[in-house]
C-alpha cells in the first residue's frame, strides 16, 4: 500500500482546524477594530431634543406634545398654537 498523501480523516480534519483558526482570527480582528471606532454623542444628531413629560413648563411645549403623540390634529395644533403665541407676547 503507497501512502503518498493524508488520508481522508486527517484532511478533513485539517480543513476544519484551519477553517476555526482563520475564522476565530477574523472575529478578534473585526472586535478590536470595533472597539477602536468612538460612539457618537446626542449631540451629533442634529436639532434633535428629548423633552420629558415632567419638563412641560410652558404652554408651547405642552401644545407641542400633545401633536406629536396624536392627541390632537394639525388644524388643532396651529390654532391653538396662534393663541398661545398670542398670550405669550401679550405677558412679554
Amino acid at each position: 500500500m503507497n501512502k503518498r498523501a493524508l488520508s481522508p480523516l486527517i484532511a478533513t480534519v485539517l480543513l476544519v482546524v484551519s477553517a476555526l483558526i482563520i475564522g476565530t482570527a477574523t472575529m478578534s480582528w473585526g472586535k478590536n477594530y470595533v472597539d477602536t471606532i468612538p460612539e457618537e454623542k446626542p449631540e451629533s444628531f442634529g436639532s434633535s431634543l428629548v423633552i420629558d413629560i415632567k419638563q412641560l413648563d410652558n404652554p408651547l411645549k405642552d401644545l407641542q406634545v400633545k401633536y406629536i403623540t396624536d392627541r390632537i390634529t394639525l388644524e388643532e395644533y396651529l390654532d391653538e398654537e396662534q393663541e398661545v403665541l398670542n398670550e405669550m407676547a401679550r405677558l412679554e
